[in-house]
């Protein structure tokens, strides 16, 4: 799984956890939700400050780590 792909399982599981929907998510950040739904399904790329924005609505951080620490693949 490529970083892109974690990142998205790991926005899809708190929205989970929180029970917040993506038409939910998509109200907060200000965007419509079939724009949501590309970003989340991988079929649209998402910018780094965006990125930041979905993490700020759902309560998460973005944790850096040095390459190979901290990987469960």
């Amino acid at each position: 799984m490529n970083v892109n792909e974690r990142i998205r399982v790991e926005i899809r599981a708190a929205m989970s956890r929180q029970g917040v929907t993506q038409a939910e998510l998509a109200r907060r950040l200000g965007v419509k939700p079939p724009s949501l739904a590309q970003v989340l399904s991988g079929k649209r790329g998402v910018m780094p400050e965006s990125l930041m924005d979905v993490l700020h609505a759902l309560g998460l951080t973005l944790d850096v780590v040095p390459a190979g620490q901290g990987q469960e693949d």
